[in-house]
């Protein structure tokens, strides 16, 4: 296949994905790398093997946990706005 082997830590140059490879595969002619940060296959070609020091340099967000946040903030935000009123429901004409 290539010179990259399961474990050994690789960066996807397209979109810059960092990961240690978990599997190796064949299809069509082509060979791919499985990934651990995303799940995905990325044809081996495309990969540039990097030192663990730069993959552990990465920040692991959790993005649900940032979905939340965001949407607690919102919530309040939508609290805090009638709190700002006097209930009335004045038009102008």
């Amino acid at each position: 296949m290539s010179t990259l082997a399961i474990g050994q830590t690789v960066r996807y140059g397209r979109t810059g994905t960092v990961g240690k490879i978990v599997a190796l595969t064949e299809e069509n002619g082509s060979a791919f790398a499985e990934l651990d940060s995303t799940g995905l296959y990325y044809r081996i070609d495309q990969l540039t093997a990097i030192s663990d020091v730069v993959h552990k340099e990465t920040e692991n967000r959790d993005f649900r946990k940032d979905l939340e946040q965001e949407q607690e903030k919102f919530r309040e935000m939508n609290e805090s706005a009638w709190q700002n009123t006097d209930q009335s429901c004045e038009g102008g004409g």
